[in-house]
C-alpha cells in the first residue's frame, strides 16, 4: 500500500524534473515503482461523516431546546441531515 506521503513526494520529485530512476534510486524503490506510484490516483479522503462528532436523537433535540419528535420531522423533510447508524 502506497501512503499519500509516499506518493506526494514521487509527485513533487516528479515536477521538478527528475526521471522515475533517478526518483528511485533516491527512495529506495524501482524505477517501475515509482512509475506505479506516480500514476495510482490519490485515494479520496474519508468521508466527512466518520471524522465529525455524532449526536442522537435525544442530544439534538436537548441542544436545540425542541422535541424530540421535531427533530425526527426537520430529519424527514430534511431539514436537518441525519444517518442511521445502528439498528
Amino acid at each position: 500500500m502506497v501512503t499519500t506521503s509516499r506518493r506526494d513526494e514521487v509527485v513533487e520529485l516528479r515536477e521538478t524534473g527528475l526521471s522515475y530512476a533517478a526518483i528511485g534510486r533516491r527512495l529506495g524503490v524501482t524505477r517501475e515503482r515509482v512509475r506505479q506510484i506516480f500514476k495510482r490516483k490519490p485515494r479520496p479522503q474519508r468521508p466527512a461523516l466518520l471524522s465529525k462528532v455524532m449526536l442522537t436523537t435525544r442530544d439534538v433535540a436537548q441542544l436545540l431546546g425542541i422535541h424530540v419528535n421535531t427533530v425526527r420531522r426537520w430529519s424527514n423533510k430534511g431539514i436537518l441531515k441525519s444517518y442511521r447508524i445502528s439498528p
